[in-house]
């Protein structure tokens, strides 16, 4: 008996033993140990700086507004600015090296990304470079150099147009479309009636349905017809397969990018084929407030998968998508 009692203590041991194992390695595995990069996060940042391949951008914050610190007249996206800033400031490493080697055995003699922060009291560059899978960090304050698999904020990689603040091009359903002007071709929305009388005796027997039922002819469908005006007159067509491409490509455009701003003078507009547009877009719509417009000058392509656009010339040069541009200018009412 006591040889039995014996071997369930030891039994029961080592299932504590196990369970804390267990519990140790769930818990390691549930909650990963990380390390902050410096104080960083501590900082209320109003100065910011970064750098990669392509150069170096200055930023600072003002009334809790960013604005590029190089010219002031650049609008700045604010948001997408600041969730960058923040990005940095909560970086975490996996590991760090309190006795690292050279800066040159971790890529940092040449880093591929410079950042700066700066609170008003002190300014704290960090320096990064991405070696296969990891990633070193380092402060100019101190030697420890930070270890870590996670990738660095993508921001990192834009350029200065990526923070520009622009007006994208407003959004209207093909129902509230009023008109249309397409270069030298306009296109406005005519509603006419599709119920028509074929006898009188129909039309007697209609009367007499509607004094029965307190029905009237409001309740008369109704069907979407345009007026196409171009070089060869004026004409009335019904929403055919045709006009729907239209439609669609017309509302279809879409914004990849910003190219450039303070694009004013006629000089700067050449540049991207814009002193002379190859298109012009006018688009008047309703909506709950009354009519709204838009028009959008489209100059020459970016060389790539774009076309350089101007929206209510104000002086912000967009990319529209090409595929987009091309597809409005493939669809021919001519024939409608």
């Amino acid at each position: 008996m006591k040889k039995q009692t014996r071997n369930l203590c030891i039994a029961a041991a080592a299932l504590v033993i196990l369970g804390g194992i267990y519990l140790a390695v769930s818990s390691r595995e549930e909650q990963p140990e990380t390390v902050a990069v410096g104080n960083l996060a501590d900082m209320d940042v109003t100065g910011f700086s970064y750098s990669n391949a392509d150069g170096t951008w200055n930023f600072a914050k003002t009334d809790g507004a960013w604005t590029n610190a190089d010219d002031a007249t650049c609008p700045i996206n604010n948001d997408t600015m600041q969730e960058l800033v923040d990005a940095i400031q909560g970086l975490t490493a996996d590991r760090s090296l309190e006795t690292p080697d050279d800066d040159a055995d971790y890529g940092l003699d040449d880093p591929d990304y410079t950042v700066t922060l700066a609170d008003g009291s002190e300014n704290v560059t960090l320096t990064a470079s991405v070696q296969d899978t990891v990633t070193y960090l380092k402060l100019s304050e101190g030697d420890t150099v930070y270890a870590t698999s996670s990738a660095l904020p993508e921001g990192l990689d834009n350029g200065l147009t990526d923070w520009i603040a622009y007006d994208n091009i407003p959004y209207a359903t093909e129902d509230s479309l009023t008109e249309i002007v397409w270069n030298d071709m306009t296109v406005t929305r005519v509603m006419e009636d599709t119920a028509e009388a074929e006898t009188e005796d129909s039309q007697a027997d209609t009367d007499e349905t509607a004094d029965e039922t307190g029905d009237s002819a409001e309740d008369e469908e109704e069907a979407v017809k345009w007026q196409i005006t171009d070089a060869s007159g004026t004409r009335t067509v019904e929403q055919d397969t045709t006009m729907d491409a239209f439609l669609n490509d017309v509302r279809g455009l879409y914004v990849l990018a910003c190219a450039d701003y303070g694009i004013a003078t006629e000089q700067e507009k050449q540049t991207y084929g814009l002193d002379d547009p190859a298109d012009s877009l006018h688009v008047t719509y309703t909506t709950e407030d009354g009519t709204a417009s838009y028009t959008i000058a489209i100059g020459a392509s970016n060389g790539d998968d774009g076309y350089y656009a101007m929206l209510d010339d104000n002086g912000i040069v967009l990319v529209l998508e090409s595929a987009g541009v091309d597809a409005l200018r493939s669809v021919s009412l001519a024939d409608a």
